[in-house]
């Protein structure tokens, strides 16, 4: 047949039972490390997240208490106006004599 293929490549590694349950213990150790990690992560940004809500409800409030203050100045920037309006017809119907 010509030339045969080796079973085993020639620069494989072995390694014993006692290095590969080292190794595997290394990988199971790094999985719960990142496994808490994760945990605290998500613990943080749920906490961060209900601060957000609190603080777009905040901010919605302070938008009404400002939409009524405006509403208020309006209010009473006409009733100044009809004040003041009413006023000046007074005092010119006055001055000019009109009875």
């Amino acid at each position: 047949m010509g030339d045969s293929i080796p079973l085993i490549a020639p620069e494989a590694e072995f390694i014993t039972r006692g290095e590969f349950s080292e190794r595997i213990g290394g990988v199971q150790q790094d999985v719960k490390l990142l496994q808490r990690e994760m945990v605290e992560t998500q613990t943080v940004l749920s906490n961060q997240g209900g601060q957000l809500t609190q603080i777009l409800a905040n901010q919605d409030a302070q938008d009404k208490k400002l939409d009524n203050l405006q509403s208020v100045r309006q209010w009473i920037g006409w009733v100044l106006v009809i004040v003041t309006s009413t006023g000046v017809v007074q005092i010119t119907s006055h001055l000019v004599g009109v009875r």
